[in-house]
């Protein structure tokens, strides 16, 4: 493949994730809405207070690993700009590797969040919301 396609191409995946990213945090604000209506609400199953918190503290990793994740895209993406550039050498495992990385980051974080949002959905459920 063009290597200058190959990069385009790479960077084109970046910008799909980033807005993946974005997607991802305001979901997890949405979250954190109906989680605070669940407190404020008149009916509260037993030990429903303990899962509030628990999705709490959920919500907030979650969003700190969504930061992360972004960080490193970011400097991923500053990477394959400076190598089409020709401002630095192609690193030793090379571009696509690394891509590849970044590319198992997301996705990994994305089946947590699912099993995130699947067992929150289960939460509100039982708290009626």
């Amino acid at each position: 493949m063009n290597p200058t396609l190959k990069l385009g191409n790479m960077k084109e995946e970046h910008d799909a994730w980033q807005d993946r990213i974005q997607f991802l945090k305001k979901e997890i604000e949405t979250f954190k809405t109906h989680l605070g209506s669940v407190v404020v609400g008149d009916f509260k199953p037993k030990n429903a207070m303990a899962s509030v918190e628990h999705f709490q503290n959920q919500f907030i990793l979650q969003r700190e690993q969504l930061d992360i994740i972004r960080h490193d895209l970011k400097q991923h993406e500053n990477l394959i700009e400076d190598v089409e550039k020709g401002v630095v050498a192609e690193p030793e495992p090379g571009l696509d590797n690394v891509h590849k990385v970044q590319r198992e980051k997301l996705e990994q974080f994305e089946k947590i969040f699912h099993d995130l949002r699947k067992e929150f959905n289960i939460f509100l459920d039982k708290v009626d919301y």
